[in-house]
């Protein structure tokens, strides 16, 4: 079987996926990832094939532009949660479409696995005649948000000569059982397994730990599109704290925080998972993949909660009550700091939901399922020609 990944130029949307292709590589099937951006490499690193659909695009410095262009406006009807045409976080779907069509075309894949957000896969499928399989993140996407980012995407449809995408064969819900709201039909749960890419470990993340550690990351995109500023109010905390602080925010420049604490240690790029596994509690922005992988941990996490899909995801974990949510950065006082490491309703409720992710069948053991689907969805003929219906 070969698998076709529709790959967000995104870590944090990318990540979640690669567990599953790597599983199906681990199978015996072909894998390949249509992406863009530095997202390429990042494909490369995990040991998958990757397909360059948009070269020349720079996704984290054009998401930057759109969202410092509407600061200080009205919300738009993309921002309200129905994106608008060639906007939102999925634009990169019309810049990828004509390639991954092209690439699909020639390596004819059997099924195509995508993101809410990389609806570009649906396309490719609808235009293959094949099944795709949405594979979710986080906590913030339903049906009928998939089908406002397909309304978004009109025009490459129309370019491709469809009317629309084709129903999704399967949705894998990585969420934890107890917590997914999504009601979408065909939805398969799947574990959430953490990949945040390869590392050697630090020295000090492997000894023994002489007082509690929380971890501190604001994830890839927040950084470049908001800067550090919510960091500020962590490391005000951090003072009053016998605990230490990591700030996992990959060499990100923090002049503006001034001069740091010594219980504040900024660290380079750490696979979140490991790092997780050697703190007690975190902190974090709430993007879908951190917000996964701190639920994975079994840590109590305080969860900032703003902007894109942050706050379906924070109010997901305050409702497990296994997270605290602050009301805006004034919020993140140290007296919720110390809550974080001393309250254990807030410990075992992390635990307990932990604990459940692992029961969830893996990447693994949905490979079959998947490759079952594709044969039962086989189309009996070629792919249709280019620029006829599908």
């Amino acid at each position: 079987m070969r698998v076709l990944f529709a790959g967000p130029p995104f870590f944090g949307l990318l990540y979640p996926m690669v567990p599953l292709a790597q599983a199906l590589r681990a199978a015996g099937h072909d894998v390949l990832v249509g992406t863009c951006g530095a997202a390429v490499q990042r494909t490369r690193e995990a040991g998958l094939l990757a397909a360059d659909c948009a070269p020349g695009l720079d996704p984290d410095a054009r998401y930057a532009r759109m969202e410092k262009q509407r600061r200080g406006r009205p919300p738009s009807p993309g921002e309200a949660g129905a994106p608008a045409k060639g906007r939102g976080f999925s634009f990169f779907s019309d810049d990828m479409a004509d390639r991954m069509v092209e690439f699909g075309r020639a390596w004819q894949p059997d099924l195509v696995v995508h993101t809410p957000n990389g609806v570009v896969g649906q396309l490719v499928a609808a235009r293959l005649g094949i099944p795709s399989v949405l594979h979710a993140v986080g906590f913030g996407h339903t049906g009928a948000h998939v089908g406002m980012m397909n309304d978004a995407l009109a025009d490459a449809y129309t370019r491709h000569g469809l009317d629309g995408p084709a129903p999704l064969a399967a949705w894998l819900d990585v969420a934890p059982p107890s917590m997914s709201t999504n009601r979408e039909p065909r939805r398969w749960f799947m574990r959430y397994v953490p990949y945040n890419g390869g590392a050697a470990l630090p020295d000090w993340l492997l000894a023994p730990r002489e007082r509690p550690r929380v971890t501190v990351t604001l994830g890839t995109v927040q950084p470049v599109v908001d800067g550090i500023s919510p960091l500020a109010r962590v490391v005000e905390a951090a003072r009053e704290s016998d605990a230490e602080f990591v700030l996992a925010l990959g060499g990100t420049d923090l002049s503006a925080l001034g001069e740091l604490p010594g219980n504040v240690r900024p660290v380079p790029w750490i696979p979140l998972g490991a790092l997780l596994d050697a703190s007690d509690a975190v902190v974090h922005h709430g993007g879908a993949g951190t917000t996964l992988t701190a639920l994975d941990s079994g840590l109590p996490q305080i969860v900032l909660g703003q902007g894109a899909d942050r706050p379906a995801n924070a109010a997901a974990v305050h409702a497990r009550g296994c997270g605290l949510v602050p009301d805006g950065p004034e919020g993140l006082t140290p007296a919720l700091v110390a809550r974080l490491l001393t309250d254990e309703g807030l410990a075992r409720a992390a635990r307990e939901t932990a604990e459940e992710m692992a029961t969830v069948p893996s990447p693994a053991e949905t490979v079959g399922r998947l490759t079952q689907l594709a044969l039962i969805r086989r189309p009996a003929g070629p792919a249709p020609a280019h620029g006829s219906p599908a």
